[in-house]
């Protein structure tokens, strides 16, 4: 079945880009096949009908296969009918697969973009044991990949019609290889490589934040993870791909930044979200409406939840807004993006925390500077 804008012979060649190119899934370093978590969302066929095609060639590739649907009401249901003791101890089985798996794919989205509405109080309970899995695979070098797939739950959940949301999804999967992206990824890569002091600000005042990044790597998010990568220990990538990222020092960033929209997964939609850090650390926020949805975010979660981690510059020419799908949204040409919260393993940053929260600016009356040259005018690069 699949979708109308793309057909099954590009899903299966996509399919097997990602298992022989993206994550080079075969045999591990002892000469055993490796193994690999696939969770998929499953309130879509066509998620599901390419999910197994990626398993298909996981097989081909003599790999051992985990496969899972995920339904953002049935996790919902497990948070309402499991005990809180259960809730906090360790799952021995998602402990068993993180100490297991050489790699994890994710294809979808989450379907109900406000499935916690009611019990975040209860996914607090879980939150130092998805910390600590987090750990358990950063530590063990497990290779993931986020997939991203227009489910038309989360179509719905953004306010973009079905049709649209799956037009710029395949679009920007297709443009992840295209030469305009890599050029843009080099441009980016080369300017903040090396360098100390980056400033973002915006001719309408509502933003003035900047930060170190002195000493950091700089990642390039090109669909691939390559052999140099992993020796860098950039274990992860997102598909839809184009973006350059890299963590900030974590106690440096000061000022202030405005979101026009953040969709917090699970949490919902936050309009004109501000937030003021000091010394790395969100000090105050305030929205224009669903200031409470941040509050009860950031509740849920523990650790460094509330320190910037990241600063990434979209690159996919091909992207376009939906409204809130971060997979798609912070890829966009002329945005960067800020977040807050974990930033270890491939960011090769400190913080360690539960959660990890991108967060879009739109560019087009903004500039980026870095070390006090400007490197991106109206979103354009200034080269």
């Amino acid at each position: 079945m699949l979708m109308s804008s793309l057909s099954k012979d590009d899903a299966k060649k996509i399919a097997e880009f990602l298992v022989r190119e993206s994550m080079r899934i075969g045999r591990r370093p002892d000469g055993k096949f490796e193994s690999v978590s696939i969770v998929y969302n499953g309130t879509d066929p066509s998620c599901e009908e390419f999910a197994y095609m990626v398993e298909d060639e996981c097989w081909k590739a003599g790999a051992y296969t985990i496969i899972r649907k995920h339904i953002s009401g049935r996790n919902r249901r497990k948070y309402e009918l499991s005990p809180e003791e259960s809730l906090k101890a360790m799952d021995p089985l998602a402990e068993a697969i993180a100490e297991t798996v050489d790699a994890r794919m994710f294809i979808g989205e989450e379907d109900d973009l406000s499935w916690t509405d009611g019990i975040a109080e209860r996914l607090k309970y879980t939150a130092p044991v998805r910390q600590r899995l987090y750990e358990i695979m950063d530590g063990r070098g497990v290779r993931w990949v986020y997939f991203g797939w227009p489910v038309p739950g989360a179509a719905k959940g953004y306010g973009c019609p079905v049709d649209r949301f799956r037009e710029i999804f395949f679009r920007s999967i297709k443009a992840s290889l295209s030469q305009e992206l890599l050029g843009l990824c080099r441009h980016y890569s080369g300017a903040l490589s090396g360098a100390d002091r980056v400033r973002i600000t915006t001719s309408s005042g509502d933003t003035d934040l900047s930060f170190s990044i002195k000493g950091r790597p700089v990642i390039v998010d090109d669909a691939v993870i390559s052999e140099d990568d992993v020796a860098r220990g950039d274990t992860g990538l997102n598909i839809p791909a184009g973006e350059v990222f890299v963590a900030p020092l974590e106690t440096t960033a000061n000022g202030y930044i405005t979101f026009p929209v953040v969709v917090i997964p699970g949490f919902g939609r936050v309009d004109g979200l501000r937030l003021t850090f000091r010394d790395g650390k969100v000090v105050s926020f305030g929205a224009e409406k669903g200031a409470e949805r941040f509050r009860k975010f950031l509740d849920a979660n523990t650790g460094d939840k509330d320190r910037i981690a990241e600063l990434g510059v979209g690159c996919n020419p091909g992207a376009e807004f939906t409204g809130g799908s971060i997979i798609i949204d912070e890829k966009i040409y002329r945005t960067i993006h800020i977040a807050i919260g974990n930033n270890s393993g491939a960011y090769h940053g400190a913080n360690k925390a539960s959660s990890h929260l991108d967060m879009i600016k739109d560019m087009s009356e903004g500039q980026m500077t870095v070390d006090g040259k400007v490197v991106m005018d109206g979103g354009i690069p200034v080269r």
